[in-house]
């Protein structure tokens, strides 16, 4: 099923169908939480709950003891308002945001 969701998800991106990656973070969300309880300890948990009424969409990215959260919001609005809510009140010292964007070019190495 991760399988078949990872091939949902390459569709929803290719595509620009907002609402499709969504549900695709979202399942790979469960599908991990199934696949290890571990994945979503009481700390990880509170914050996804805070989050809750602002997404769309959202799961842990990286491999175990860190990473990042990604975060799809429901709009713009419900975004700035997740931000000010997190930045306001964080969920521990470590805790800050990242942006990025998915590249329309693909993969690029550069050496520095």
């Amino acid at each position: 099923e991760i399988r078949r969701n990872a091939d949902a998800t390459f569709e929803a991106l290719l595509h620009g169908d907002q609402e499709l990656l969504a549900r695709c973070v979202s399942k790979s969300w469960q599908l991990n939480c199934m696949l290890d309880a571990g994945t979503n300890p009481p700390a990880i948990e509170s914050i996804f709950s805070r989050a809750e009424d602002y997404l769309a969409g959202g799961k842990l990215l990286g491999a175990g003891g860190g990473g990042y959260a990604l975060f799809l919001a429901k709009d713009e609005e419900a975004a700035r308002r997740l931000q000010k809510d997190l930045e306001d009140n964080p969920p521990n010292a470590s805790a800050r945001f990242v942006n990025f964007s998915v590249s329309d070019i693909g993969l690029q190495i550069t050496r520095s």
